[in-house]
């Protein structure tokens, strides 16, 4: 079902937001363990509204019998069970209920994989409102589209929704329908977690003035804990966000302070930088399907005609610097890692096929052809190599501190847990390799990337192609070796300091600019690091 329930407290900040008038009537269209509905029960009452018209102004819709059984239990708030709709929210249209003054809660969470049943009819309803999302999208983003057709003209929507609002491409039409419905947007972040049990990072958002026409900007507030929030929400509302070149930009660089956002907003505009996706294309690694069959220690592949195996990278771990030599690779065999991959086809010769044959046995009596990604392929153990074979360059996606790209001396292939990147002809790869360690790509990777649990920062392929780069100068291939040994030591502050002077001078920005960008990397990346922590 996707629930998470919400802590009460965090439940209070939205209601009590939401709700400003005695006669206000409120809707928790996903209301699970009642948290919003006993929320806005006392929010009513404090505001002095009659005991047995509150009964009547809360209404709920949740598929979970448990939730239902919960709400029948709970007789002791006075709330009317006939207004418990016990129906899937996407089957449920604005004029069942009355108009909603505030739509208040917390929608189920349901990665797009999972999101099936009712998936169509979702998107059909979104569409209906004039957003076309792909099937990507997860279940909360169709939830707050059909939720705005409940609220009232002038009515305010206060929701409990994921960090992928902040990062996901799908979540940009999300907000830019938003910006539409609403007079003022604001979504609330945090420095650290504060939502317990859930690895999921959550953001609140709070909308108000359904109907009153603006195109409003979408204003982020950083709060350390709940207790921020109120006066955070106040304060922003007064003031006025800094005016940027290109727009909205990226939700998170709002968090940083005001030289830096125009800073960036500027250079992201310039004609002199470029995204990585103008230069290269970024795609995952091989899907194997069954890594243990097919990527091998030295040992594991003697018996295989060497026509059978080729270099490989099985994970980021392997790739230390901003280059992955030969001699590298060989290192990495020596010390018994799985550094080789099979790359066997009906097209090899009867002799190394022969090879083949007891290791395709093995495999079989373990089950590796019976996985999904095996099944679909014709034999089962032949894997699809990319067309151009081995990547340029090798990029890891996931990591705590910072994203690494290195030159594939090598020409090793790889796994999905790292990404390959192949160059335009006319980039100088070495050039690349040590020009990506720099303070503005590096920012750059901070706010396109995606947050998850453990504060681990992701790079999907479009997030990659995406990142800032300044000019790449010929004389940066001159500098990998140093860049590399700064990366190896893990001193990316070193790297930076040989990298910086010599691509973002000639961008015009100077010392001073230059520890702004630095500075404001540092902060999106201790941010980062510190929601990974547990909630206190």
């Amino acid at each position: 079902m996707g629930a998470f329930y919400t802590p009460p407290e965090m439940a209070r900040v939205l209601t009590d937001w939401a709700l400003r008038d005695s006669s206000d009537v409120a809707l928790d269209p996903s209301f699970g363990g009642l948290v919003f509905l006993e929320a806005a029960r006392d929010r009513l009452e404090h505001l002095g509204t009659q005991e047995t018209s509150i009964a009547n102004q809360v209404y709920g819709i949740d598929l979970d019998a448990d939730a239902h059984r919960l709400a029948r239990e709970r007789q002791w708030l006075g709330l009317d069970p006939s207004n418990y709709l016990a129906r899937d929210f996407f089957s449920v249209e604005p004029t069942e209920l009355p108009p909603i003054d505030a739509l208040i809660g917390n929608p189920p969470y349901i990665r797009y994989q999972d999101f099936n049943g009712s998936g169509s009819r979702a998107r059909e309803l979104a569409l209906r409102a004039g957003v076309r999302l792909t099937r990507l999208a997860s279940s909360w983003a169709p939830f707050v589209i059909h939720a705005t057709s409940f609220v009232a003209p002038g009515g305010r929507f206060a929701q409990v929704l994921p960090g992928e609002l902040m990062h996901a491409q799908y979540a940009q039409e999300v907000v830019d329908f938003l910006r539409r419905e609403y007079g003022r947007v604001f979504v609330a972040v945090f420095d650290e977690r504060v939502f317990p049990g859930a690895l999921e990072d959550v953001v609140l958002l709070f909308a108000d003035g359904r109907g009153a026409p603006s195109n409003a900007d979408v204003r982020v507030i950083g709060c350390t804990t709940l207790d921020d929030v109120e006066q955070r929400l106040e304060a922003t509302g007064r003031s006025r966000g800094v005016q940027l070149a290109s727009g909205q930009g990226r939700l998170l660089s709002q968090l940083l302070p005001s030289k830096a956002q125009l800073l960036y907003d500027r250079l992201s505009t310039s004609s002199r930088t470029r995204r990585l996706g103008a230069i290269a294309s970024v795609d995952i690694g091989i899907v194997t399907g069954a890594n243990e069959f097919f990527v091998l220690t030295e040992a594991d592949a003697i018996e295989l005609h060497p026509d059978l195996v080729t270099r490989a990278v099985a994970k980021a771990a392997q790739v230390a610097g901003a280059k992955f030599s030969v001699d590298d690779h060989r290192e990495l065999l020596e010390n018994g890692q799985r550094g080789l991959m099979l790359v066997a086809d009906m097209t090899a010769s009867g002799k190394a096929l022969k090879s083949l044959r007891a290791h395709v046995a093995r495999g079989e009596a373990i089950g590796f052809d019976e996985r999904y990604k095996c099944q679909i392929r014709e034999p089962w153990w032949a894997l699809p190599i990319p067309r151009r074979g081995a990547a340029d360059l090798l990029l890891t996606y996931c990591s705590n501190e910072h994203p690494r790209l290195v030159l594939n001396e090598a020409k090793a292939l790889s796994t999905n847990t790292i990404h390959g990147v192949q160059i335009s002809n006319d980039v100088d790869g070495e050039a690349l390799a040590a020009g990506f360690y720099n303070s503005l790509t590096l920012l750059s990777a901070e706010l396109e990337g995606r947050s998850y649990g453990g504060g681990v920062l992701k790079l999907e392929p479009t997030d990659a192609e995406n990142l800032l780069l300044p000019p790449l100068s010929p004389e940066l291939a001159t500098l990998l070796p140093a860049v590399d040994r700064a990366i190896r030591a893990r001193d990316v502050e070193a790297a930076i300091d040989l990298v910086d002077p010599v691509v973002l001078a000639p961008l015009g920005i100077g010392p001073d600019e230059i520890n702004v960008l630095r500075a404001a990397r540092k902060q999106l990346q201790i941010r980062r690091k510190n929601r990974g922590r547990p909630p206190s």
